[in-house]
This record gives C-alpha cells, sequence and structure tokens, in this order.
C-alpha cells in the first residue's frame, strides 16, 4: 500500500494527472497481474466536451464539422404515421394530436430542431402537450423525427474534439481514462453503453467518439434493453417491437439504420458472443441518463444478472458519468444492502423521506404516479452493478444541492457513507493486490457523508487533488495529502447570521467552503420549515488542498437540522 501512494505522490508536478499517469506506470506490474485489479471513474457528471451538437463547450478553435441538431417534420407521411399507430387507447388524445400538428404542419413545412418543435406545440396548446403519456409523448417525437443527411446522402454523425474543449478538468478525466487503459492492457480497447438514454442510438456518436479520442481503440456496444430481453428469450426478430415495448422507442431504424443494424448483428450472434466481446475489452464506459434505464441491460425483470453482468463488473477499467456513476452502487458491505439512488431533491427529501418506489416519470410535472411528486427521493433497495460497495454514489452533487438527499437516504437504509461527486469531477478507486487509492480527479470535489441519525451526518469535502485511504473506521484525507496542505489564507469571519435558503443552488458548498478557509467553528442556516446547525468538533479538520474556488478540504464537519418552532 505505501508503495502506491509513493508513486502517487513522489513525482506531483503541475497537475493531478501527471501524478496519476506516475502511478499508473509504477503500479503496472501490479495492476496487470490480478484479475482483482480495477479502476473505477466516477464522473459526476457535465463532462463538458467540444462537439458538434455542443459548440458552447468548444473554445476559439470552434466546433468539428459534423451533427449539429436531431431534425423533425411534420410531413404528410409522419402524419399519417401518428394516425395509423397511435401506441395507446387515448383516442381523444390521438385526434388532439393530429388536428393540432395537421394546423402546425401548414405554419412550419420545413424540418426543425426539437427546441424549435416544442415551442411551436408549447405556443399552440402547452395543456395537450403535458398532458400526454409518456408513450404518447416519445411515440409523437420519435415519428416525427427524420435523418440528418450528409451531401451524399449518408447519415451525419455528431462529431467531438476534445483538444477544443473550453474546459480543461473534462480533458485531464479523459487523459486519465487513457492513461488507466494503456496500464491495464498492452492492447487496450473500450466499450460505450449508452443504455441510460431513452433513445440510446442518438447518444451512441457521441461516446464512440468521446472513447475514441483516446486514441485508443473505442466502439459503441449496442448493449440496450431491447437487445437484453430479445438475445436471452430468442426474440431477434422482434427486436423492434421489443423497443416500443421496453423502451418506449419507435422508428429507430429510419432515422439511426447503422446503429439499429449493428444492434440485429450483435442479437443474432447470441449471448456468448457478447460475453467473449466484453471479456476481450479493457474498459466500458456507461453513459448519464437514467441509471433504472441502465440496469434494465444488467439485470432481467426478476433481478437475476444477465449472462454478460459479471463480465462487465469484472472488466478493469470502468467508467461513468452522472447516471453511470449512480448505477455502479450496489452489492454489500458490513451495513447491509447498497441501495442506488434514482430521482429527489434534498427538499423532498428532509420533508418526505425516502421510497423504494420507481422514480417518477422525467415529464412529471406535478402528482405523479405512486402519488409522489416529480422531486420525491426514490431508490432501488437491491442497488445497481455492485461495482461500487462502500455505500451509496449520487452525482451532481454540489452544483444541485444534493448532501441532504443522501443523508436522508442514508439513514433510511441504514447505509453508513454515502459518495457525492460534483460536475466535471471524477472519484478514482484504484484496487491492486497492494491495496485500495482513492482520489479526486477534475475540476472541483467528491462530499464523503457519514450518516450518523436520522437528522444529522458529517460532511467532508475531498478537492481535486487529495487522496483518501479506507480503514475499519472508515475514510479519511491521506498523510499524502496532510503533508502537501497549503498556506492558510487569511479571510474575515462569517457573520454572525443565520444563512438563509441553504438548499438551493450551491449555497451549501459555498457555505462549508468559507467556513473552511476562515477556519470558523460553527454555523447557522435555514430553509423553510428547517434549521441548520454547522458544527466543528475535535474530529473536523479543515485544510486547502488547492487554489481553485473550492480546494479547501474539509473532514468531519458535523450537519444537523431540525423543525422551526
Amino acid at each position: 500500500m505505501n508503495k502506491i501512494y509513493t508513486a502517487l505522490s513522489g513525482n506531483f508536478k503541475t497537475t493531478i494527472l501527471t501524478c496519476f499517469s506516475i502511478l499508473l506506470a509504477a503500479s503496472s506490474q501490479h495492476l496487470a497481474a490480478s484479475q482483482q485489479s480495477q479502476t473505477l471513474v466516477l464522473i459526476g457528471g457535465a463532462l463538458t466536451t467540444c462537439s458538434s451538437m455542443n459548440s458552447d463547450n468548444c473554445n476559439n478553435h470552434g466546433a468539428p464539422n459534423g451533427k449539429s441538431a436531431s431534425l423533425f417534420q411534420l410531413s404528410k407521411a409522419n402524419l399519417k404515421l401518428l394516425d395509423t399507430h397511435w401506441p395507446s387507447e387515448n383516442t381523444i388524445h390521438k385526434h388532439q394530436v393530429s388536428s393540432l400538428l395537421s394546423k402546425m404542419a401548414k405554419q412550419q413545412p420545413q424540418a426543425l430542431s426539437k427546441k424549435a418543435l416544442l415551442w411551436a406545440w408549447r405556443d399552440a396548446n402547452n395543456t395537450l402537450l403535458n398532458q400526454l403519456s409518456d408513450a404518447e409523448y416519445y411515440f409523437v417525437m420519435d415519428t416525427l423525427e427524420v435523418p440528418v443527411l450528409d451531401g451524399q446522402g449518408k447519415r451525419q454523425k455528431e462529431r467531438v474534439n476534445v483538444k477544443n474543449n473550453l474546459e480543461p478538468a473534462s480533458s485531464d478525466i479523459l487523459n486519465f481514462i487513457r492513461a488507466s487503459a494503456s496500464v491495464a492492457n498492452q492492447s487496450p480497447s473500450l466499450l460505450a453503453i449508452t443504455a441510460s438514454s431513452r433513445d440510446p442510438y442518438e447518444s451512441a456518436d457521441f461516446y464512440e467518439e468521446l472513447l475514441s479520442q483516446t486514441g485508443l481503440q473505442a466502439a459503441w456496444l449496442p448493449l440496450t434493453p431491447a437487445l437484453a430481453k430479445a438475445i436471452t428469450t430468442g426474440q431477434c426478430k422482434q427486436l423492434d417491437e421489443l423497443r416500443a415495448q421496453v423502451m418506449r422507442a419507435y422508428k429507430r431504424g429510419s432515422v439511426y439504420a447503422d446503429r439499429i443494424n449493428a444492434e440485429q448483428r450483435l442479437c443474432e450472434q447470441g449471448a456468448e458472443h457478447l460475453v467473449k466481446l466484453i471479456t476481450s475489452a479493457t474498459g466500458v464506459m456507461f453513459n448519464g441518463g437514467d441509471q433504472s434505464l441502465t440496469k434494465q441491460v444488467l439485470f432481467d425483470d426478476k433481478g437475476n444478472p444477465y449472462p454478460w453482468t459479471q463480465a462487465i463488473k469484472d472488466r478493469p477499467l470502468l467508467i461513468g458519468t452522472s447516471a453511470g456513476t449512480a448505477v455502479q452502487s450496489g452489492s454489500h458491505n458490513q451495513f447491509g444492502q447498497v441501495a442506488m439512488i434514482t430521482n429527489g431533491t434534498s427538499t423532498a427529501a428532509i420533508e418526505n423521506g425516502a421510497h423504494a418506489l420507481a422514480a417518477p416519470s422525467a415529464r412529471c410535472l406535478d402528482d405523479c404516479q405512486h402519488d409522489l411528486s416529480a422531486d420525491a427521493l426514490t431508490y432501488q433497495a437491491e442497488g445497481g452493478l455492485g461495482s461500487f460497495s462502500f455505500g451509496i454514489l449520487d452525482t451532481h452533487f454540489s452544483e444541485r444541492n444534493r448532501s441532504l438527499r443522501l443523508a436522508t437516504l442514508l439513514a433510511q437504509t441504514e447505509q453508513t457513507y454515502g459518495f457525492g461527486v460534483d460536475e466535471t469531477t471524477a472519484l478514482v478507486v484504484i484496487r491492486s493486490p497492494q491495496g485500495e487509492v482513492m482520489t479526486v480527479i477534475g475540476k472541483h470535489g467528491v462530499v464523503h457523508i457519514k450518516s450518523l441519525s436520522s437528522r444529522s451526518f458529517y460532511y467532508s469535502y475531498w478537492p481535486s487533488g487529495t487522496f483518501v485511504e479506507a480503514h475499519k473506521n472508515g475514510f479519511s484525507l491521506h498523510q499524502r495529502t496532510l503533508g502537501k496542505a497549503l498556506a492558510n489564507v487569511a479571510i474575515p469571519a462569517l457573520p454572525d447570521q443565520r444563512f438563509k435558503d441553504i438548499l438551493d443552488d450551491e449555497k451549501l458548498r459555498s457555505l462549508t467552503q468559507a467556513m473552511c478557509l476562515a477556519k470558523q467553528k460553527q454555523a447557522l442556516a435555514q430553509h423553510g420549515k428547517f434549521n441548520f446547525a454547522f458544527q466543528a468538533d475535535n474530529s473536523t479538520r479543515y485544510l486547502r488542498v488547492n487554489k481553485s474556488k473550492f480546494g479547501c478540504a474539509i473532514e468531519n464537519l458535523k450537519i444537523s437540522y431540525s423543525n422551526n418552532k
């Protein structure tokens, strides 16, 4: 274990990326020697990348040429398909949609972007749009979508150019992925699984291109919920029907013919071939979206793992972003089964607790199924893939102020530890025969929560560049981080007041960082009908790890809350 930490810190120069490249090179003999050797790169989301569809993420060198938007057309042929293949028995909605879109077609004869189409629909009849069921809404959008073609009549793909990334931290994370894969295998290859998307074919271009930008062999794996069902039940000829039934995806063959054909070929080659394909890969990446959808390609309707699930779990390199990170929570630890979080806000969590139910629809505006609100905290008690069993993973963490939702779920499921990864940031776990290294790379940090009671917990913040060790009493900053702490900065003490709306925006992170820099012992805050107390005790530690806005490491700051009197 000490050898690993020596490699980690001995050549620390200008960036954490350089440090970990040295670590991987120094540890290659160990990482390659054991089947248990594995690296997890758990990204919190918002891996802002320059692409033809995301030009705002590009620097002044511009976006690459390629597909810039999906297109939709209110053509007579598409409107006829809507009328003849309506997916529900709600004929009222069918006639209302048909009538409305026919009128819109006269005003909008050209192909439209999704944003333009939805704005036109909202202007015409927003109530109808909101009243559609998920099956109806996705059927309409998929049916109206048309392929985007280049000058030669071929499908135009989304293109990625990470060299032009406006956000350098995204490039750092991708470079770390490349280094990790290169150490784990002399001929590394990566597979992208886009099952977190309701339409996995639409997002295939981006993730295949993203991984290809590492310079390694990379490909999209057509492992979709429909394929998982078809390949294990002998229904490859019914893939199109299964897409509608399992995924609520329609008419995909006319838009993404090459992706649909690849899925069909993979299905016909059988489950044994799929397992071999996964086993031959160095790493697998799960995309962002909905972790419940990704779980559908890992476990069947009865919760049993598919024949390829263990092969995925055993890959030397596992990468996730957003939902692709959250789905890796699972398995058992000393506290019991590790759950997988699926939805919710901190406010809804402290007001109404957690619910072991399916997450409400992403289109839900108010009251949803099971009498849940759109913001309800939901989870799957049996967890996800289980590649990460230290505790429950959460994402988009500080930016969406999710500390209280994670703390609530920990308390309700009797788990002790939670890990919340900020955006454009990755929690990295490196396992080797010598032990496990945990660190943070990227732009911001990782929140570690230790549950104390139903309404109190320890809050720790690990900025980028932090090294963490696991021990029998939990997790703590490693000596290599403690020994490289930056000098304190002189800032005024926080004002003696109760900070309001602490669960809005990024306010909780901002307050705790201010406490860290000022070495503040306590602070009070409020949100709605709840009062919050932030209290340093004998186990609390503050130190600056880097010079960024959120570069102050916090260890064991106690946060508790109670109802207003």
